[in-house]
């Protein structure tokens, strides 16, 4: 079994789980100190990393959290039902290999519509926020950082239970 003494970049980035920019970056911070037996160019004009210099592209903190809460209020007045086929929608029409949505409907304390809390694990929010946008037509959402994953459960869980959907490829893993 022969074992890779170079990397490409790609390659480095798909190993360490980062971005192709950032292994760029800190191979533009390295180029100007280290030997070109050990970082070069080759004759395509693509970066070849040394397998001695990978651990100077590991991450230096990793992402506890791959979620992100979003809070879907309607403009008009949905039932827990119509919301529910709603967020059916949103999710089957969505092409992600890795798409989670754990939601919990709860009515409004101000006018007693009901709105939706989640947390949302995905690859491409873009495409998600257009599906979510084709599906409720008229809404208002805010998206934020979590911080404290199991905090914002028992948050979104105090009045209603939360239901679950998930692509069938991620939860082999």
């Amino acid at each position: 079994m022969q074992k890779n003494e170079y990397f490409t970049v790609n390659e480095v980035s798909k190993k360490f789980e980062v971005s192709s920019r950032n292994v760029r970056r800190i191979i533009a911070v390295l180029e100007q100190n280290t030997s070109n037996e050990l970082l070069y160019k080759d004759k395509n004009h693509h970066w070849q990393i040394h397998h001695l210099l990978l651990p100077k592209f590991r991450p230096l903190r990793k992402r506890r959290n791959k979620y992100y809460a979003l809070t879907i209020d309607p403009c008009k007045h949905l039932s827990e039902n119509d919301l529910n086929k709603i967020m059916q929608f949103v999710f089957d029409r969505t092409d992600d290999a890795k798409l989670e949505i754990h939601y919990a409907i709860e009515p409004k304390k101000s006018n007693g519509q009901n709105h939706i809390h989640c947390y949302i694990k995905c690859t491409n929010k873009k495409a998600l926020m257009s599906m979510l946008k084709l599906g409720f037509s008229n809404m208002s959402y805010f998206e934020s950082i979590i911080y404290d994953l199991s905090g914002w459960r028992d948050y979104i869980s105090k009045q209603a239970k939360i239901t679950t959907l998930k692509k069938q490829q991620n939860a082999n893993n």
